[in-house]
């Protein structure tokens, strides 16, 4: 036992070593990246204490230009390093690369680029950078195999390190009564995914991209991924390819229109099929006979669910025409058509770099121009609306009326104004508004950032969309001792229910000399013990709350104790565990409280004992209890 407790030490040391060989080597690799992701780590432990650069409504965006500039800048750096350029040009090219995709990002919405496709392009030409053009398609797999083993084995051990620091602090906390504050935590977290991970990632990037290896040797890793290709992953394709014929077929013999969501079931097919291909390339000579035969007809495999899937977005946008969602179901159809048509040319047959880059470059080639994302959603959307809605002068030009409209004319309009709106895109509808629309448009989008589709909204005669509404709460986990100076009773810490109206809360309450029950409508608290019934309005005492209670660390804030008078004048004493308000109204959403009150107070006038009814002794301290006997069909008689 003692051995073992000396080895701990030795292995922490060992894992700490690996994860700063792997951040010098992203530091010396990938210089540029390695001072964005610094950056990123940064920004979002600022986050964590609320201060946000530059400020929270472009936190994000920064978050995402600091990331694909990162992203960038490693393919830059890995694409110089295997052409064995000029020093000069691999130290210029990874700065030039960030700095261009960076920009673009981060002005994206003035640009009219959609940033995630870029991103996603960025990070998934990684492995795919040092072979545009050179080497061979089985050393692109097993560059590629070996930065996403590395990637993965990173993050999880990360991962495992830091769920296992938390374990062991939670524990020093509960058994040694000392712990760390939550946003400690937060820290720790944001730190190990933010910085850590991603460091460590670049650091197990190969470095070697002529390596091969021995398929039919006696590598473990090899030998897994075999395994899983062979028997679990080309049978399950295989059967899905199965159904989507018979559904096809199905489709023909009845006439029927495809389902909805029969879009992303293809496009998800396409992808798993195209990936299985790639990655059961090395083992299709000697494999078993699923990946045989998979990978002699996966183009044939594709050709009906690809003409299933152009018809089924064809019919969605002569209907309603392009979103931003069948856009992208449309471009996964043509990637995938690319990738088989390539099969015909003698030259990209069965290369599995050819099946990799299409989709990667249609990925990065949507983001932007007038065939990108988010133009085509705009000239899309902005047409149908103009033509639905809108009207036409030859000599003034068109544009759309603020008009009474049907229900159902108003839902196409609102969602194609919220189709344009998921696109950027929202401004397009301006020059067919009022004169001085865009100069209102301009002034909420520079006033009040996320009000724009309101100010439109009103320009078209529609009701703004109700705003979600904010709440204040505060959980209170620390102990405290109450002063029960006058009280005699106590109910411990109980989930208040919370109903529409008092009449509603009487009428689930039970009347049982003794029994307490509790409900809040609002900012009232109706109290029923026993038989009596009470009402308490908490708004003043909520509302003397100190604001330090609402913002407080719940471990370290004690339960708020006030004393309150109910409307009959019974004197009350509520310790408040957890409270939730609607910031608007200040309705009570949830409440979590215990209730002092003395019982003299809540007596009810004598009542006569029903016949047959014996006199039960409360195990909860709440007195003698009547209750009759059970008599007549389950339901009858006094409850």
């Amino acid at each position: 036992m003692i051995g073992r407790l000396k080895r701990v030490p030795g292995r922490f040391g060992r894992f700490t070593q690996s994860l700063a060989e792997g951040a010098g080597s992203a530091a010396l690799r990938f210089p540029v990246a390695t001072l964005l992701v610094v950056a990123i780590a940064i920004v979002s432990n600022l986050a964590v204490r609320n201060i946000y650069v530059p400020n929270e409504a472009d936190f994000v965006w920064l978050l995402a230009a600091l990331y694909g500039a990162a992203a960038s800048s490693v393919v830059a750096a890995i694409f110089a390093e295997t052409r064995r350029l000029p020093v000069s040009v691999r130290v210029v090219s990874p700065i030039a690369a960030a700095l261009i995709v960076g920009l673009v990002i981060w002005f994206g919405p003035d640009l009219g680029v959609t940033a995630p496709p870029l991103i996603l392009a960025a990070t998934l030409a990684v492995p795919l950078a040092p072979y545009i053009g050179r080497h061979d398609a089985c050393r692109f797999w097993v560059f590629s195999l070996g930065t996403i083993v590395g990637v993965a084995l990173a993050f999880l051990s990360v991962l495992l390190f830091v769920l296992g620091l938390s374990a062991i602090l939670e524990m020093i906390r509960f058994l040694l009564d000392v712990g760390l504050p939550n946003d400690a935590y937060e820290h720790i977290y944001v730190t190990a995914f933010a910085l850590i991970g991603p460091l460590f990632s670049l650091g197990r990037i190969p470095r070697d991209f002529d390596e091969t290896i021995a398929i039919t040797g006696d590598d473990r890793l090899i030998a897994g991924v075999r395994i899983l290709v062979d028997w679990v992953a080309a049978p399950l394709v295989l059967a899905t390819a199965i159904v989507l014929h018979l559904y096809a077929a199905k489709i023909l013999v009845t006439g029927e229109v495809p389902k909805n969501e029969i879009g992303w079931i293809v496009a998800t097919f396409a992808f798993l099929l195209l990936s299985l291909r790639i990655a059961s390339d090395p083992f299709i000579a000697g494999g078993a006979w699923p990946t045989r035969l998979l990978a002699r007809i996966w183009a044939l495999a594709l050709l009906v669910p690809l003409a299933f899937l152009f018809y089924a977005v064809s019919l969605r946008i002569l209907a309603e025409g392009v979103t931003l969602e069948r856009y992208y179901l449309a471009l996964a159809a043509v990637a995938a058509a690319i990738v088989v048509g390539l099969e015909a040319v003698p030259r990209t047959r069965g290369d599995i770099r050819w099946m990799a880059s299409v989709p990667i470059m249609l990925l990065a080639l949507s983001s932007f121009g007038p065939w990108g994302a988010a133009s085509t959603v705009g000239r899309s959307q902005t047409s149908l609306i103009v033509t639905e809605f809108g009207w036409s002068d030859g000599m003034v030009g068109s544009g759309i009326p603020a008009a009474d409209r049907p229900a159902n004319a108003q839902v196409r309009l609102r969602s194609r104004l919220y189709a344009l709106e998921e696109a950027g895109e929202l401004d397009r509808i301006l020059p067919f508004l009022d004169p001085g629309a865009a100069a209102r448009y301009a002034e909420a989008k520079r006033g009040s950032p996320g009000t724009e589709m309101n100010m439109v909204f009103a320009e078209l005669g529609l009701a703004a969309p109700s705003p979600l509404s904010e709440v204040r709460s505060f959980a209170a986990n620390a102990g405290a001792a109450v002063d029960l100076a006058g009280f005699d009773r106590a109910v411990l810490e109980r989930a208040v229910a919370v109903t529409e109206g008092v009449g509603g809360a009487k009428r689930v309450m039970p009347a049982r000399p003794g029994d307490v029950a509790l409900a809040i409508s609002g900012s009232e608290l109706t109290i029923r013990i026993g038989a009596v019934a009470d009402r308490v309005d908490l708004a003043d005492a909520i509302a003397a709350l100190p604001e330090t209670v609402f913002t407080t660390d719940p471990y370290r804030l004690a339960p708020p104790i006030v004393d309150v008078t109910s409307a009959s004048g019974r004197r009350i004493r509520l310790a408040l565990r957890q409270l939730s308000l609607s910031r608007d109204t200040g309705a009570i959403l949830s409440a979590t409280l215990a209730l002092y009150y003395r019982a003299a107070d809540w007596q009810a006038e004598a009542v006569e004992v029903p016949a047959g009814a014996a006199a039960k002794t409360s195990l909860g301290g709440g007195g003698d209890r009547i209750e009759p006997e059970p008599g007549g069909i389950v339901g009858e008689g006094t409850r």
